[in-house]
């Protein structure tokens, strides 16, 4: 698997390995806290990846990517390297290697802002990203499916939410909120609270990786990978304010955040095909967030 140096790669790593199954976990950086034997490999070396999956890999779940859009903002070429091409890499090499099944990290990015008035954005919505990390992402989702296509490779594709969780290290909203309250800081965002996001936690996410992996005979190529709510910043505020009674946070009219907005994303068929659920309540996740970063400060 690759990102295993990753929020979600690292967690996916873990879980298979707790159940005692043979994981070769690859990222171009080691495990930043040291917790798991990694084989260096960058997604954008076809040859070292290539030696990696001749090793009579069973499948591949790939993690690795530059994951968010407030990382792929500065460096767009760098961007579409490792998330596109790279992601070409592997799928060649799962190819000539005849691998079974191929798992892609996409994200809900890809589908950039919903029609308005649409209630339910199904998998088989266009992708219309916005930004270079959705661009990224959209680009890599259809040549997965290309590669299914073309050329038989089992191949599926996962657009995730919006992950949180212990080991999230790049900034957010709610790690600002709770960093802030942690600090005993005020935090005051730029923005009247009412935009909606779409979270999912980590280890959901990993499950629900691990799920798509499993599952035999999947006839669907694209699957939306997120809790099925949505939750406004307020929202997200009042939750921290539950683990963190002393939190003081307030929101004003601004211009801070970018609203893409996206209408609720439809997982029924995540949930039917896929044989998964979501078991981490919001209540439960900013809890065990809170606890990481009281010892991880960053």
């Amino acid at each position: 698997m690759t990102g295993a140096a990753g929020l979600i790669g690292q967690r996916v790593a873990e879980t298979l390995m707790s159940e005692g199954r043979p994981v070769l976990a690859t990222d171009r950086a080691a495990s930043p806290d040291g917790t798991m034997k990694i084989e260096l490999a960058d997604l954008t070396d076809a040859a070292a990846l290539d030696g990696l999956v001749g090793r009579e890999i069973a499948g591949i779940i790939h993690c690795g990517a530059i994951s968010g859009p407030m990382l792929g903002r500065d460096d767009p070429a760098g961007t579409i390297a490792i998330n596109v091409q790279g992601t070409v890499n592997l799928l060649a090499c799962g190819r000539r290697h005849g691998i079974g099944r191929f798992v892609h990290c996409s994200s809900v990015s890809a589908y950039g802002a919903t029609p308005s008035g649409l209630a339910l954005v199904s998998p088989s919505a266009p992708l219309s990203a916005i930004d270079i990390y959705g661009a990224s992402k959209a680009a890599a989702d259809i040549l997965v499916r290309t590669y299914a296509s073309d050329y038989g490779l089992d191949a599926v594709t996962l657009r995730i939410g919006w992950v949180y969780g212990p080991r999230r290290r790049t900034r957010s909203l709610l790690h600002r909120l709770i960093r802030d309250a942690l600090d005993s800081r005020p935090t005051r965002v730029e923005h009247n609270g009412q935009y909606w996001v779409q979270m999912i936690h980590v280890d959901d996410v990993a499950r629900g990786l691990i799920a798509a992996f499993n599952q035999p005979a999947l006839t669907a190529r694209a699957f939306n990978l997120t809790a099925g709510t949505r939750v406004a910043m307020i929202e997200l505020a009042d939750a921290v304010r539950r683990q963190l009674p002393a939190a003081e946070i307030s929101f004003t009219p601004g211009v801070t955040y970018t609203d893409v907005k996206q209408a609720l994303f439809d997982i029924a068929a995540t949930l039917n095909s896929l044989d998964w659920s979501p078991r981490v309540t919001l209540d439960e996740g900013v809890a065990g967030y809170v606890e990481w970063l009281r010892t991880h400060p960053f």
